[in-house]
């Protein structure tokens, strides 16, 4: 937990999805973890996602990454933000901010985003449908915090950024080094660079139920048979032929209901959703799939493994079953088995990046699992992890 009297279930009772909360020197002594010229050359990677915003007489500007060199040394010295996405999946250091916030579930972790602004620079008013905690790094920033809104709020409509037609600033908090600012979903807001700023914003998934729904008909259907079919034997004669009756509606309720309303459907829709990656196209795929001798032949020489700074896991127990879920794909897993529980709690553990090979080895099932999980992506050798100097 942050460096605050607030405990964690105080913070969550009463203002949690509720309002706003600054954590003033929250953390103490904070150093950047990247610098702004390293922030820089990842938005010039084309597999990065990054942003430029100008403001510029009035208007607002937004070029896509990814970025040259050439476009950063033809920017003016104040106006300007950059933003890159998911660092955290290339400066794996970034992940030790994680810790601060271990009171929250995982699966809600989205990504660190961290941007760089020069004096009198922002990316204008606006809100987010997410909840999000903003780690304040080098320099200052004054944030605005104002409306709460929705979808009915009006956007300017001259550019492409989503921001607000009109924000009434509500409270105001000046950022420095160490300072952490929780923004709730749905609370208009802005931050306006004092001088040259980082900031780190530690974004928190939000599915919409369309998505949720989406993901779990599409799961669902591929449960089902071509020969289930509507069927209505008791049909009755009408007086009107065009008429489509309360009973047929019930009916088709009652067919819907008995598709998706099912408990283990739900878990593994949503575990598999929830926990695909950010970026899908950022996988490591071995050349060659690796069998348990093969693989405890490769542990045994020395081959280290480690999670894939993009990947993610998450996990349900019921009914002495544990479903894990690793970038979108279920392993099912006996809890009564203590090494393999162990080796799943590692591999949760968002602190823990190398995979040590003696937990591997532990037992048949753990070098099981390992093998599944390498196979597909998840656990890769540490050599092969992307550059993080990139």
């Amino acid at each position: 937990m942050l460096n605050s009297s607030l405990s964690p279930d105080v913070f969550l009772s009463q203002y949690w999805q509720q309002k706003p909360y600054l954590f003033k020197g929250a953390l103490p002594g904070f150093r950047d973890p990247l610098s702004p010229e390293e922030l820089a050359g990842l938005a010039c990677e084309d597999e990065v996602e990054s942003r430029l915003v100008q403001h510029i007489s009035d208007t607002w500007q937004l070029r896509h990454g990814p970025f040259a060199e050439t476009d950063f040394t033809g920017l003016p010295d104040t106006g300007w933000t950059l933003l890159v996405q998911a660092v955290d999946q290339w400066f794996t250091e970034l992940k030790g901010l994680y810790r601060h916030f271990d009171f929250l579930p995982d699966w809600r972790f989205d990504d660190i985003m961290v941007s760089y602004a020069t004096a009198n620079a922002g990316v204008g008013p606006h809100f987010d449908y997410y909840d999000v905690f903003i780690i304040q790094g080098a320099g200052q920033r004054r944030w605005q915090l104002g409306q709460h809104c929705d979808e009915n709020t009006a956007l300017a409509d001259d550019t492409e950024l989503k921001i607000l037609a009109k924000f009434q600033a509500e409270s105001e908090h000046l950022m420095e080094a160490g300072d952490v600012l929780y923004i709730p979903a749905g609370l208009s807001h802005q931050g306006i660079s004092m001088d040259q700023s980082l900031s780190y914003s530690i974004g928190f998934r939000a599915p919409s139920y369309i998505e949720i729904l989406e993901e779990l008909c599409s799961t669902a259907s591929q449960t089902l048979r071509e020969d289930q079919r509507y069927a209505d034997p008791q049909l009755q004669a009408l007086t009107a032929s065009a008429e489509i009756t309360d009973e047929v509606i019930d009916k088709l309720r009652q067919i819907i209901s008995s598709c998706v309303d099912n408990r283990k459907l739900v878990i593994s829709s949503f575990g598999e959703n929830i926990t695909r990656r950010k970026y899908p196209e950022q996988q490591f795929v071995p050349e060659e799939a690796l069998g348990p001798e093969q693989m405890k032949q490769h542990l045994s020489q020395d081959m280290q493994l480690e999670k894939h700074p993009a990947a993610r896991f998450a996990f349900h127990q019921q009914d002495g079953k544990i479903s894990l879920f690793a970038d979108g794909l279920l392993h099912e897993i006996d809890s009564d088995d203590q090494d393999l529980m162990s080796f799943v709690n590692l591999l949760c553990d968002k602190k823990q990046q190398l995979i040590p090979a003696g937990q591997c080895l532990e037992s048949d099932a753990t070098l099981s699992l390992c093998c599944n999980l390498y196979n597909q992506g998840t656990l890769i050798p540490a050599e092969n992890i992307p550059d993080q100097e990139s």
